[in-house]
């Protein structure tokens, strides 16, 4: 077990005031013996009640005699027997057992246990009075320790060792290390731009620089002298386990802890945040001794981190709402403001892709060509708004029947064109003749401004089993083949084959003699 330097001093003065006391009883006897001091009591008390025996000797009242020696047997409590003898040895008065207690000192001389005090008749003595007292029935132990210089010494270490410890401890809370700092390091201390301060092994505060003082100007304690950890303006932001502030940590691990973080009124707008890295002190042996303590103050640097992040924040949120109108601009320049289909800005941008793609994959593609029959004498007859409706429900149905990785476009103004990859030439007419059906039978229905309006729609299919040289080739023979299908009596769907080859495929044929049945 380490002792402190203040358990130290406190033994070495308590040792000192024990030697100086023993040594002034060596020589000055300023404690009286306690043998002698009783022996001298007892032989008082014997010459006072000899003289008492001897007054009333003369007057031969026996029994007057013992029953004062009776009494005064009864009422000390040290007193073992009386007995008065005369010089011939024989016992004439008693108190108590005496004969069987009494036992003639060597020399006929007191003793601390037996007293004898002669016996004058006139000049002559004429016996002796004994008095036996009890023996000290107490220990050794006991009675060393009932002796007045060991009492003594006892009250000075227990009453001393409190005394001296309290006023050291006080005396050395209140003493400034700086004083014995030169001045040329007491100002490179204050120097530094973090506050720093030095404890003791209690975390108490030694010495502490000018940034450190200035971290709290309302603080009304002293800092000298203070435990850090109870200083109003940290404490409440501590652990509440002592055990584990920082600096009490270093010092009882003898490692450093860095970057604990200490947010000081944070609940106000003045608040600061610090951060309060903390070393031990170690002496030769490699105990701690103590713990150098720095806070850094970055409530600058937090708040310029918090204002950062707060414009990152805004910086996010004002990318998703570029993204978001970015997304809306490219929604309004590609889709057609009146049915939502792809427009024909983006048409050949789209779809020539689809084709090189289809082209180097060897995968089929087709291209479907769309027009409303009779759509201006539609407009004629009930006006612009209606024909509107009517491209409307005509996209919508087609955007119904087509597959979702099918293209449509709005080709012109009641002309539409549908990209459908992967689709060979079969599958696309079946897709067109599934949107053909649609529109005859729904689209008038739908159009509830007309009643008993009728709206069809002619379709022209090409694909890459005809082999185009390009999509404008592919785009040109769908629309051959819409021609076609209005000239042979439109509501129909065919698909452009070449005339040179002569017989048609068997699918294609039975498709075009389906198409090309009367309505």
């Amino acid at each position: 077990m380490r002792l402190t330097p203040l358990l130290r001093i406190t033994l070495a003065l308590i040792s000192l005031t024990a030697t100086l006391f023993v040594l002034a009883d060596l020589f000055f006897k300023v404690l009286p013996d306690r043998v002698t001091q009783t022996m001298q009591v007892r032989a008082r008390v014997g010459e006072a009640l000899a003289a008492q025996v001897a007054a009333l000797l003369p007057r031969h009242d026996r029994e007057s005699l013992e029953a004062s020696l009776t009494a005064i047997l009864e009422h000390t409590e040290e007193l073992a027997s009386i007995g008065v003898r005369r010089t011939d040895g024989a016992v004439v008065l008693r108190a108590g057992d005496h004969e069987r207690k009494w036992h003639s000192p060597l020399g006929g001389r007191s003793t601390l246990d037996q007293v004898v005090v002669p016996l004058h008749v006139g000049d002559q003595q004429w016996g002796q009075l004994e008095l036996r007292f009890r023996p000290d029935e107490r220990g050794f132990v006991r009675r060393w320790l009932a002796e007045p210089l060991v009492v003594t010494l006892l009250f000075i270490s227990i009453a001393g060792a409190l005394m001296y410890w309290l006023y050291l401890r006080r005396a050395l809370q209140h003493l400034d290390p700086a004083s014995v700092i030169p001045e040329r390091v007491q100002s490179a201390f204050d120097a530094m731009a973090e506050g720093v301060v030095v404890l003791d092994a209690r975390g108490r505060i030694l010495l502490a620089n000018n940034v450190f003082r200035g971290l709290h100007g309302d603080a009304p304690e002293p800092l000298i002298g203070a435990t850090l950890s109870m200083l109003s303006w940290l404490e409440a932001e501590l652990p509440r386990d002592a055990d584990e502030h920082p600096w009490m940590k270093a010092i009882r691990d003898h490692t450093s802890h860095t970057g604990f973080t200490l947010d000081i009124g944070a609940n106000v707008e003045a608040g600061r945040k610090m951060v309060v890295n903390c070393a031990p002190i170690l002496d030769a042996r490699g105990g701690a001794r103590g713990c150098l303590t720095t806070f850094d103050d970055v409530t600058a640097l937090h708040r310029s981190n918090e204002r950062l992040r707060e414009l990152l924040v805004e910086l996010a949120e004002s990318k998703n709402e570029t993204k978001k109108k970015n997304e809306e601009l490219e929604r309004l320049a590609t889709r057609d403001p009146l049915t939502g289909t792809l427009n024909r800005r983006v048409f050949y941008e789209v779809a020539d892709k689809l084709f090189v793609q289809a082209c180097e994959k060897g995968t089929e593609l087709s291209c479907i060509l769309v027009d409303i029959d009779q759509f201006k004498s539609i407009n004629d007859r009930f006006g612009h708004s209606i024909g509107d409706r009517v491209i409307q429900e005509v996209a919508r149905r087609m955007q119904v029947c087509v597959r979702t990785m099918d293209l449509v476009f709005r080709y012109g103004g009641e002309e539409f064109c549908i990209v459908l990859p992967g689709a060979e030439l079969e599958t696309a007419l079946e897709i067109a003749e599934r949107m053909r059906g649609s529109i005859e039978s729904d689209c008038g229905p739908g159009i509830r401004e007309v009643l008993g309006l009728q709206v069809t729609a002619s379709f022209g299919v090409a694909s890459l089993e005809s082999r185009p040289a390009n999509l404008s080739q592919m785009v040109d023979w769908a629309d051959q083949a819409l021609y076609q299908a209005k000239h042979a009596g439109r509501n129909r769907v065919l698909p452009w084959v070449r005339t040179s080859l002569g017989a048609k495929p068997p699918a294609i044929e039975k498709q075009m003699l389906v198409a090309a049945e009367p309505r």
